[in-house]
């Protein structure tokens, strides 16, 4: 199977945010949990039709340019199948996407028309649902990246499905039903909180009951899909915003509260302090149709090294100077 994206694009900096999570201060890393890479190719397990399905995507240049292959590796390999994937790997690497516009808006800021250009072609890696980015964002709520980083390992590895390929393991995110019949102590003995675990076993019901359609939210205008997400226990505005951005294609997204961001305009924009979420808000408006890939770029830095990210907070400095 094969898809073509809309150029300018790149698998290698759409897969970087999903890969792994950024290095440590001290140089660690961290193991695959559910995205790898090996021999040249993603690779990943999706639920299909009730089944563990591993599928690799490679990237493949040609006089017609970027082309993604699809292949499956185990599980089921009919119509249905090859169908299903080939609309969702449109989705998951947003080939359809016309990022020109975004490219030029930034081309008016200093600091995102060089960052364009370092990640040039980089997507927004969409997560394969909802549920599944919604339960992440929840775990990932308020705790060190090293802890979040355990505590998802073990929560996929306890109760996802996972598929057997050339003598490796490879995990799928757990389904509502297999969370559905837990109790907040099965989840404590794996270190999530109690309320942690309570919203995520609650969650898991209801979309299992079907009184949450998770799905249904890509058809709401992203207003409308925010205040739903809100409803919901557990969430707040950063957990509806990250959904938005990385489950549901919003391109204008804003996770003003989110830290990561705050630092990195702070370091970027030469900002005396840590801005508040007003002032975030207030500095991107000049995205507006595209905060959520501004954000995205400004992100991905954190996967950079230390020397890069100084060069670079070096540069626009320098280019500030010089403006005044």
């Amino acid at each position: 199977m094969l898809l073509r994206p809309r150029e300018p694009f790149s698998l290698s900096h759409t897969l970087r945010f999903i890969l792994s999570p950024p290095q440590l201060l001290n140089g660690r890393k961290f193991e695959p949990i559910l995205d790898y890479f090996e021999d040249g190719k993603y690779l990943r397990v999706s639920q299909i039709d009730g089944e563990p399905t591993l599928y690799g995507v490679s990237q493949e240049r040609g006089v017609q340019g970027a082309a993604l292959r699809i292949r499956i590796l185990a599980g089921k390999n009919d119509e249905r199948t090859h169908a299903i994937l080939h609309a969702w790997v449109a989705r998951q690497f947003a080939v359809d996407l016309d990022i020109a516009p975004f490219y030029r808006l930034a081309g008016q800021d200093p600091v995102l028309s060089r960052l364009t250009r370092h990640f040039n072609g980089m997507r927004i890696p969409q997560s394969p649902n909802a549920f599944e980015s919604l339960v992440c964002a929840i775990l990932e709520q308020q705790i060190n990246l090293t802890f979040a980083h355990q505590v998802k390992k073990a929560l996929v590895e306890k109760y996802g499905a996972h598929v057997e390929f050339n003598g490796r393991r490879y995990n799928s995110f757990p389904e509502p039903s297999a969370l559905a019949i837990l109790t907040p102590r099965d989840l404590r003995r794996i270190q999530i909180s109690g309320p942690k675990a309570r919203y995520i076993i609650e969650l898991s019901r209801a979309v299992l009951d079907g009184s949450l359609d998770l799905d249904a939210l890509h058809a709401l205008q992203p207003e409308a899909a925010h205040e739903k997400l809100l409803a919901l226990k557990g969430v707040g505005h950063w957990t509806a915003q990250y959904v938005g951005l990385r489950a549901l294609g919003h391109l204008d997204s804003l996770p003003s509260g989110d830290v990561g961001l705050q630092k990195a305009m702070q370091r970027f924009y030469g900002l005396r302090k840590v801005p508040t979420p007003a002032r975030v808000e207030r500095i991107a408006r000049a995205w507006s149709g595209w905060r959520s890939y501004a954000t995205f770029y400004l992100w991905l830095t954190y996967w950079e090294s230390r020397e890069w990210v100084a060069h670079f907070a070096n540069t626009v400095k320098q280019q500030r100077r010089r403006v005044r």
